[in-house]
C-alpha cells in the first residue's frame, strides 16, 4: 500500500505558524488582560467624553488617562459618518481623526452597522491583517528559499502586537503597503496603486511612501507604474477636501508632531540620561535605540544592491526625514514611536541582500526581547 505523503508550501507553513502564535496572543489579551471584555483593546481613557454608543458600565475605562488612539477609531467606527453630532464631541481632534477614515469603515461595513459586532470586528481586521501580512512577505519571497521563512520575523515586531492591544490602524495601513511594495516587485502595477491609495486612506502620512514609488520607478523607468501611482493619490486627495468642507473643529497636529530637526532626537537621549535606572527607563532605552539601529541599518544593507532595493533606500529616506523631525509627542513614549514607525521594521525586512541576512535577521529577531516584556509587563 502506497504511503500518502502531504508536503506543505513554505508559505502554508508560515501562515499556519502565524494563524496560531496571533490567536494564542489575541486570546491572552481578551482573556487575561482584558478579562474577557472587548473594549480594553481600545484603551479608553477618562478625560475625553466617552462615544455615545458605548455603555459605560460595560465599558473598561482608565481613570486618570486621557485614553490612546484606538478610542478615537472606535468612535468613528460606530459613526463613520457622523450621524450623531456627541461623536464628534468625542473626538480629540476631529479633523485630524476623520482623515483615517478606511479602518473605522471597513469594520463599520464588516459589522452591518451592528454595534455590539464593531469593536469585534475592529480586533478582528488587525488579527487577520498580521496573518496577511506574513502570507504576502512569504510570497514576496517565494522564488528564494534562503528568505521563505523571513516572513515569520513579522511575530517579533514589537508595534505589531502594541498595535493588536490598542485597536489602532496602523496594522492595516502596513498591510497595503507591504501589498503596493509585493506589486511593485512582482509586475503588478494595479495591484501597487490600488494598495498604497488604501494605505493614504487608513494613515495619511503614506503618501509619502506614495511618492517614493513614483520617484522609484521614475527612476527605474517602470512607466507602466507612473499612472497607477498618480492616480492612487486622488482618493486620498479628494478626501482630505471633502473633509475641509465639513468644517470640523480641531487641527492636523503637525506641529505637535513634528518640529525642528533633531531637538525630539536630542530631547529623547536627555530624557533617557536623567531618567535613572530603572525598568521602565532601560525599557525606553532599549526599544529607542533598536529603533534608531533599525533606520540605520536599512541604509548599511541597500547599498550593495541599490538598484534592486531603490524602494526600501527611499522609503528610509523619508521615514529618516519624519524621524529627524519627530517632537517628544511621537518620541516620548515607546508606544508611541513603535507604532509610527513600524513600517520601518517591514522595510528592513524587504530588503535584499543575501551577505547580510545574518545581520538583518539578527536584528529583528532582537526585537522580541521587547515584544516579551510587552506582552508580560504592559498592563
Amino acid at each position: 500500500m502506497k504511503r500518502l505523503s502531504l508536503k506543505l508550501s513554505p508559505e502554508l507553513i508560515n501562515i499556519i505558524i502565524a494563524f496560531i502564535v496571533v490567536t494564542i496572543i489575541t486570546i491572552y489579551f481578551y482573556f487575561v488582560k482584558f478579562d474577557g471584555n472587548i473594549t480594553g483593546f481600545f484603551r479608553i481613557g477618562s478625560i475625553l467624553q466617552l462615544s455615545p454608543y458605548l455603555n459605560p458600565n460595560n465599558t473598561i475605562i482608565y481613570q486618570g488617562e486621557i485614553g490612546y488612539d484606538g478610542q478615537q477609531f472606535l468612535s468613528l467606527a460606530f459613526d463613520p459618518f457622523l450621524q450623531n453630532p456627541e461623536t464628534i464631541n468625542s473626538l480629540d481632534h476631529p479633523i485630524y481623526r476623520y482623515r483615517r477614515i478606511l479602518y473605522p469603515l471597513i469594520s463599520y461595513l464588516f459589522s452591518f452597522g451592528n454595534q455590539a459586532l464593531i469593536p469585534y470586528v475592529m480586533v478582528g481586521v488587525n488579527y487577520l491583517s498580521i496573518i496577511i501580512i506574513v502570507w504576502i512577505i512569504s510570497l514576496y519571497f517565494k522564488s528564494d528559499k534562503t528568505f521563505q521563512w523571513q516572513s515569520l520575523l513579522t511575530l517579533c515586531i514589537p508595534g505589531v502586537w502594541m498595535v493588536l492591544s490598542l485597536g489602532t490602524a496602523d496594522l492595516l495601513s502596513s498591510l497595503f503597503l507591504i501589498l503596493a511594495f509585493y506589486g511593485y516587485r512582482w509586475d503588478k502595477p494595479i495591484v501597487t496603486g490600488v494598495a498604497i491609495s488604501l494605505a493614504c486612506l487608513t494613515r495619511e502620512t503614506l503618501i509619502l511612501m506614495g511618492l517614493a514609488l513614483i520617484l522609484a520607478s521614475i527612476w527605474q523607468r517602470k512607466h507602466k507604474y507612473i499612472k497607477p501611482l498618480l492616480f492612487s493619490l486622488l482618493p486620498p486627495l479628494l478626501w482630505t477636501g471633502y473633509i475641509n468642507l465639513l468644517n470640523l473643529p480641531g487641527k492636523i497636529r503637525v506641529k505637535d508632531n513634528f518640529g525642528y530637526p533633531f531637538v525630539g532626537i536630542f530631547n529623547k537621549f536627555i530624557s533617557l540620561i536623567t531618567g535613572g535606572i530603572n525598568a521602565k527607563n532601560i525599557f525606553e532605552a532599549y526599544m529607542f535605540i533598536l529603533l534608531l539601529t533599525i533606520l540605520i541599518s536599512i541604509f548599511f544593507i541597500v547599498k550593495n544592491r541599490c538598484n534592486y532595493n531603490l524602494i526600501y533606500k527611499l522609503s528610509g529616506i523619508f521615514y529618516s526625514a519624519m524621524f529627524i523631525f519627530s517632537s517628544m509627542t511621537i518620541l516620548g513614549y515607546y508606544l508611541d514611536y513603535s507604532r509610527v514607525f513600524m513600517d520601518v521594521y517591514f522595510i528592513l525586512l524587504l530588503t535584499y541582500n543575501e551577505n547580510h541576512i545574518p545581520w538583518k535577521t539578527g536584528l529583528i529577531s532582537t526585537s522580541a526581547l521587547g515584544n516579551l516584556a510587552f506582552l508580560v509587563l504592559h498592563s
